[in-house]
């Protein structure tokens, strides 16, 4: 097998190490110009706080992720995953009684713990309704993960910085620029809905903003939670985000998104802050909220690994790892996941 991936963000990479892991040839062409993946906060959450429920696998994605990351950094020599506690702030009284439903419940064992007492709250955290820990590996520091393990596949000779060209693709014999290989994937992030082959797909990507703020008063071992986030970083300032935004392609910061995370921050804490910066990317998203992942029905040996959205780093170790297999002919795809949901609406059978 010779695999070529177009796009080297967070799918891009997880894919490379997951075939190497195999023995398997491949090579990443990414344009070096990646916005979601570099800007991502990398909050590691395995509860979707509106309904109070765990996040969709995430009994079998936080196992695996821990087990990949750690095997990722140990080879490419570099830390990125950090281990923290994240402190929800429950928004309403409906929210706090759900919380409790949730800890006399074994299947949330592994994420929920028993409301914090008053005196172990911050004094700067806005506590009307109580709050608690939810386990959580930590969160992964995006801009180290990507430039380190760029480093490393550049290093390897597997990945090269250039424009991919669709008219040197030659779909019938599995070749690019004259060269040969057994399949090729695109994992080009929110790009993938101008895809020649692929743009067909419900891509709704939305565009986040996140803030860099500094601050004497919080503390640096936890994540507060309500409406927004403030995650401390390994530089000694924290990230406040984010936001959602669709229909746009624009990777630039806007005053209204700013406005509206210092907005929701003031629902959430007293301490004082200093904005000192501000970056923005697009989340490459399904229309359904599954990752897109399969082959096209048309071209043989032409995939996709694309939509992860918000919990990118939470999906990709171990969907990587599903669509390895796949590609191997070892097990099919996950009927949620796979882009065969769609092909009734596109394609003729």
């Amino acid at each position: 097998m010779s695999v070529l991936i177009v796009g080297g963000g967070l799918s891009g990479i997880c894919l490379g190490h997951t075939l190497e892991q195999q023995n398997i040839d491949f090579k990443i062409i990414d344009c070096n110009q990646n916005h979601s993946s570099k800007v991502a906060a990398g909050m590691i959450n395995p509860m979707t706080f509106r309904r109070m429920i765990k996040s969709w696998k995430a009994d079998e994605l936080i196992p695996f992720l821990n087990q990949f990351y750690a095997q990722v950094e140990e080879k490419i020599e570099e830390k990125f995953l950090f281990p923290i506690r994240l402190r929800r702030a429950f928004a309403s009284e409906h929210e706090r009684a759900l919380w409790i439903e949730r800890l006399n419940n074994p299947q949330y064992a592994n994420f929920v713990n028993p409301i914090e007492r008053s005196e172990t709250t911050p004094n700067y955290l806005k506590d009307n309704f109580g709050n608690a820990f939810i386990s959580t590996p930590g969160y992964i520091d995006a801009k180290t993960f990507m430039e380190a393990n760029h480093r490393y596949f550049i290093q390897k000779d597997c990945l090269q910085y250039d424009n991919f060209d669709y008219s040197a693709l030659d779909v019938e014999n599995k070749t690019y620029d004259s060269k040969a290989y057994t399949q090729l994937v695109f994992a080009e992030g929110f790009q993938g809905e101008d895809n020649p082959f692929f743009g067909y797909l419900p891509f709704k990507n939305a565009k986040g903003e996140v803030l860099t703020i500094n601050s004497s008063d919080f503390r640096e071992d936890e994540i507060l939670n309500r409406k927004c986030f403030v995650l401390p970083t390994k530089n000694g300032d924290f990230k406040l985000g984010s936001t959602y935004a669709w229909d746009t392609k624009s990777t630039e910061p806007t005053q209204g998104a700013r406005e509206a995370l210092l907005e929701r921050y003031e629902g959430l804490s007293t301490a004082i802050i200093e904005v000192v910066g501000h970056e923005a990317g697009i989340r490459p998203t399904a229309a359904d909220r599954r990752p897109m992942l399969g082959e096209h029905p048309q071209y043989k040996d032409l995939f996709i690994f694309n939509g992860l959205g918000a919990k990118g780093y939470m999906l990709a170790p171990y969907f990587a790892d599903a669509f390895v297999k796949y590609l191997m002919g070892k097990a099919p795809l996950d009927k949620e996941v796979d882009i065969q949901r769609f092909y009734k609406k596109h394609f003729k059978k």
